[in-house]
């Protein structure tokens, strides 16, 4: 399959998944309805047809008709899991191909009316439909093939680096002094640890609804840094996290899966009649979405997590008759366990199982420190999503959600109080069993509170947005993170607000070749080498952005080069939608996008240049990347791919429908408006007819309009 092809079953896969199953479900009963029509009227169908009812052709008639209901009822059997069922597209599509070419033969040989043209019409949509579902379910599975890991042949504990370790080899790549050997981020060290420098580490996954799709990013983060935990504890929403992780699954693989998810189908809602007593309602939905469809498609496997021996880990559940937490080790969890732990009061009803209600535990803890340090390890790392600002909201739910952030970050600072006073007690020499050394701890969150689910589930953010960031954040904090932890004070979850000012994704995709150092170039010999980034663009304070000369703002990607990779995650972005030049009729606007391939680091250099030149040029310079591909860290590294990408005009309409303040109401909207102008005026300042030149004496305003 052609790589266009190939980017439009996956890019209609994500968006019109949910209306394309709608549709195959609608041929899928058509087919069965038609079909049992045919097998008990077929006289009536083929007088209608023009066509001979006697006895030899109406049996034959029967016949088909029974095929026909085999058939729907296959396409509707597979719409149940269609990646478990595959094939039953293969051959639902193929008997509609088959049918359309037989219905048109026949009123060729005038067999038929040609008011069999309209069933042949329909069978050939249906084939296509049916067809082009199956290509796109190939097309990922393929995709989660590839970033399936061969034999994921892990190096053992004491080889995994220490953050000490990982930390000297990002300073030297860096050009600043170290005294380690030098080696690239999250390769093997020159000279192998011994087991006993070797920490023992556990994740610690806490919850944070829907949004845990951010985690997935950060694990993928740490598992290129190669750093390897003997166990796994999940809380929550990061109970999934967990749990398709222990199912067999590559980081890479998670991340593609929470990408191809639709969020929607968390949601499923009790009975009808429940909701005529609001009274006595258990919960405003149950289950059977996240268990029918969710898990499923996730990937979560409870046969392979209970036979993980592998991995270690441990969920945890609350017990509402004792109001106490359990952590189920993993091999005696099942489903309903599961579900039991990501099942929130208010809005999903207690698993019943074995005479007791079990819950989320979210309001005892949504990270289980201690059982990680009750298993002996002595370097934790938290996957922290729970916001934790000043900032008080209004309204219920976010005063609902305000609820579980007190729970939340108040039972974690209690064990880390805990986790200080026995290190406390180990560096007083006293004999503390499992410890020989202080426990560190690390924690891994985004700078800002993500979204908050009904954005997810609105569409205001998305997987990717998620999955990209949680991979940035976790780059940031290695960067930075050394072998002492961090303190154990409250402060270790603030965040900053606002979330964001502005956001908005954009999609360049376009010939890139390695081998040349011409975007022109490029573009020509890499037509059948396609180079596609999937950023997200963040503007935080939208005051600081206008008075920035450069106006800068946050950026995380991921990327898409056949040479490269499929599936590379960008370490770290910078964006500047305008940024003045020595000529002042000229402003370009920047991308920098930092990513590792095969051990290899790629920096993706691309600019755009906005001049008024002779002819109608504002389409062609404000939709043309020219990119260039360094090796190493930054753009003063080699050369050694170039090409043009493009911002198509579906894609801009996706941008543009894109653009989201989490200010919400007129403050949103003001953000919106101000963003617009400062756009629209710098190109009416540079393209407008006649338009004069400012003239800047010393620190220029960010533009015209806005000074």
């Amino acid at each position: 399959m052609s790589p266009t092809a190939s980017r439009w079953l996956e890019r209609q896969a994500r968006v019109n998944g949910r209306p394309w199953r709608w549709a195959l479900a609608v041929i899928g009963w058509i087919t069965v309805a038609s079909g049992a029509a045919q097998m008990f009227l077929p006289g009536l169908e083929l007088r209608l047809l023009h066509a001979d009812a006697s006895a030899a052709p109406a049996h034959f008639f029967r016949i088909v008709g029974m095929f026909m209901v085999l058939f729907g009822g296959l396409l509707l059997h597979g719409l149940h899991e269609p990646r478990a069922n595959p094939a039953a597209f293969l051959w639902s599509g193929l008997q509609k191909v088959g049918a359309c070419l037989m219905v048109a033969i026949a009123v060729g040989r005038d067999l038929l009316s040609p008011l069999a043209l309209g069933v042949a019409a329909f069978d050939g949509l249906s084939a296509v439909l049916v067809l082009g579902f199956y290509a796109s379910l190939r097309q990922r599975e393929q995709i989660i093939t590839v970033l399936r890991p061969q034999a994921e042949a892990a190096s053992r504990e004491a080889d995994s680096p220490s953050v000490s370790a990982l930390r000297g080899a990002e300073a030297t790549r860096n050009g600043v002094p170290s005294y380690r050997p030098r080696r690239a981020f999250g390769a093997a060290p020159a000279v192998p640890s011994s087991a006993a420098e070797a920490p023992r580490r556990s994740l610690v996954l806490a919850g944070g609804g829907m949004r845990v799709a951010w985690q997935a990013g950060v694990l993928r983060a740490l598992t290129d840094a190669r750093l390897a935990f003997a166990h796994a504890d999940g809380t929550s929403g990061g109970i999934i996290t967990l749990a398709m992780w222990l199912s067999g699954q590559s980081p890479a693989e998670m991340c593609e899966r929470w990408r191809t998810l639709d969020v929607k189908d968390f949601v499923s809602l009790m009975p009808l009649d429940e909701y005529a007593r609001p009274w006595k309602l258990t919960a405003l939905g149950d289950a059977d979405g996240i268990i029918q469809r969710v898990f499923p498609h996730l990937g979560v496997d409870v046969d392979a997590i209970r036979a993980n021996r592998e991995r270690s880990g441990s969920f945890n559940v609350c017990d509402f008759a004792r109001k106490t937490n359990e952590a189920i080790p993993h091999t005696d969890v099942d489903r309903d366990l599961l579900v039991a732990g990501i099942s929130l009061p208010l809005f999903m009803p207690p698993v019943v199982k074995d005479g007791h209600l079990y819950l989320d535990s979210v309001w005892i803890q949504d990270a289980n420190v201690m059982e990680a340090v009750r298993r002996g390890a002595d370097e934790v790392w938290i996957v922290w999503c729970i916001g934790n600002t000043p900032r008080y909201a209004d309204g219920f739910f976010r005063q609902y959600v305000h609820m579980i952030e007190l729970s939340a970050n108040g039972a974690l600072f209690a064990q880390l109080e805990q986790v200080r006073e026995l290190n406390a007690r180990i560096l007083a020499g006293e004999h503390v069993p499992g410890h020989s050394r202080p426990i560190t701890v690390h924690l891994i969150k985004p700078e800002h509170p993500l979204p908050l689910d009904p954005d997810f589930y609105a569409g205001h953010v998305t997987a990717e947005t998620l999955i990209d960031q949680g991979y940035s954040d976790a780059c940031r904090y290695l960067a930075v993170a050394d072998g002492q932890g961090l303190p154990l004070t409250p402060e270790i979850t603030q965040m900053t607000e606002p979330a964001y000012d502005l956001m908005f994704r954009e999609t360049m995709a376009g010939p890139l070749a390695m081998g040349t150092t011409d975007p022109e170039a490029g573009a020509h010999d890499g037509r059948s080498t396609p180079f596609t980034m999937h950023c997200t663009i963040t503007i935080d304070d939208m005051e600081a952005f206008l008075r920035d000369p450069d106006h800068a703002a946050r950026l995380v990607a991921h990327v898409q080069y056949k040479p490269l990779g499929m599936d590379l995650p960008v370490r770290e972005g910078s964006f500047n939608l305008f940024r003045s030049t020595d000529d002042p009729r000229t402003k370009i606007m920047t991308y920098g996008l930092r990513f590792q391939a095969n051990g290899q680091d790629y920096y993706l250099d691309g600019t755009k240049t906005l001049r008024d030149d002779p002819g109608p040029d504002l389409w062609r310079d404000t939709t043309r990347l020219y990119s260039y591909l360094h090796q190493g860290v930054d753009a003063r590294g080699p050369v050694v791919g170039a090409g043009v990408l493009v911002l198509g005009m579906r894609e801009l309409l996706h941008l543009v429908a894109s653009m989201r303040s989490s200010r919400g109401g007129v403050e949103g909207a003001e953000m919106l408006a101000r963003f617009g102008h400062l756009f629209l005026g710098a190109l009416w300042d540079l393209y407008a007819p006649e338009a004069p030149v400012r003239e800047r004496e010393g620190e220029e305003a960010p533009h015209g309009h806005e000074g």
